[in-house]
């Protein structure tokens, strides 16, 4: 993609996509959920990461890694950042 969508943009994209892949009422299900647990995020992950240890977050992380892997245009972004910023 070679140009950035505005905010508007992706909202209204967005919302269109919720409500047709979820319809109306669980679109607004969806929402209610999401406005109700907008809380707070370290605390959210710490309920899910708190019981883990290191090696089952990495083994999680190179599962789903995995399983989906960057897209080429991903991939060229990241060739040509790293190539940008040499370590």
């Amino acid at each position: 993609m070679d140009y950035e969508l505005s905010d508007d943009e992706v909202y209204h994209i967005g919302m269109e996509l919720l409500f047709d892949r979820l319809g109306f009422i669980d679109a607004q299900r969806f929402l209610v959920y999401v406005k109700r647990n907008a809380g707070d995020y370290t605390l959210e992950r710490r309920g899910i990461f708190d019981n883990l240890t290191m090696e089952e977050i990495m083994e999680g992380a190179s599962n789903y890694m995995r399983e989906h892997p960057l897209s080429p245009e991903t991939q060229a972004r990241l060739k040509a950042y790293k190539e940008s910023h040499p370590e």
